[in-house]
């Protein structure tokens, strides 16, 4: 199968479970803390990951990592974990303040940082119509953060702030985990966010226990978004150049506003709405004149 469209399945794929994580993430009880909620969101996931490799191992797959490879996971986890921890703080606060939607639209602000970053860092060269992509994608940032309260203010922020730490952590696994195991560096990811996070809701004196319908939610969450989701995303930035990975993920916020409707009865407000279509359109208008430069 060509690589570049298997690379389009799992970002298709990264796009449905993401979608599922803002939902069980909308449900997790407002009283727990960002962080703690960041803490149990990856702690699920590694715990997941954990049973899915004691039973891949007895079945005889080949998702085992010899130990004497481990050593080359180590620096992709240790940076990707605390780029993730302020990517995944941001998001709650976002989703909290905005709702699903509108996060999941503003989100796309990767789209936008991954094609600067691409240019900065990767060699990647920028065209007029993916320009005129960036300027459509600011644009409805501006519709949707237009006339909003103090308070949805601070929400976009937020979650254009998680958009730029994601983005970080794309273009790291791209240059440091071209050559790795991709399931693998998603594990260590959540193992390494699981530890950071313990150590700094220990010393804060923040750690909360949830009950355990929150803490459903929060594994379903991460399972979903943490794992799965990121897993299939970082295998895919194997496969087609970043910008391209990120441009395609519009299809996450169509599943969140659906999915939102569905599950808590709620629409985006016009020119929300028309604000998160033009971006939809940015990144489409990206996807479609991007042209790769490196292999």
């Amino acid at each position: 199968m060509n690589n570049k469209f298997l690379g389009y399945i799992f970002i298709i794929g990264t796009a449905f479970f993401t979608a599922f994580s803002y939902i069980f993430g909308k449900k997790v009880s407002e009283t727990l803390f960002p962080e703690v909620v960041a803490f149990y969101w990856f702690l699920g996931a590694f715990i997941v990951a954990v049973f899915k490799r004691v039973i891949f191992t007895a079945i005889g797959t080949n998702f085992r990592v010899p130990l004497n490879d481990l050593g080359k996971y180590k620096k992709i986890m240790i940076i990707s974990s605390i780029v993730t921890v302020f990517g995944a703080a941001s998001w709650v606060i976002a989703l909290r303040l905005i709702g699903p939607p509108a996060t999941s639209f503003l989100m796309k602000f990767q789209v936008l940082f991954s094609v600067v970053l691409g240019v900065l860092f990767l060699g990647e060269r920028l065209g007029r119509m993916e320009t005129a992509g960036i300027i459509l994608t600011i644009f409805g940032g501006a519709l949707i953060t237009y006339d909003s309260s103090v308070l949805e203010i601070k929400g976009s922020i937020f979650a254009i702030s998680a958009a730029f730490f994601y983005s970080i952590l794309f273009i790291l696994v791209k240059k440091i985990g071209k050559d790795l195991n991709m399931m693998m560096v998603a594990t260590l990811r959540s193992m390494g966010v699981v530890i950071i996070g313990f150590l700094y809701l220990f010393f804060s004196g923040k750690f909360q226990i949830p009950t355990f319908y929150d803490f459903s939610m929060m594994l379903l969450g991460g399972t979903c978004g943490a794992y799965i989701g990121k897993a299939f995303q970082f295998q895919a930035i194997k496969l087609v150049d970043v910008s391209r990975t990120t441009a395609i993920t519009p299809l996450e916020a169509v599943f969140v506003v659906y999915l939102s409707y569905i599950f808590f009865e709620t629409i985006p407000e016009p020119i929300k709405l028309v604000g998160g279509l033009l971006i939809i359109l940015g990144v489409f208008v990206l996807l479609i004149f991007r042209k790769e430069t490196i292999d």
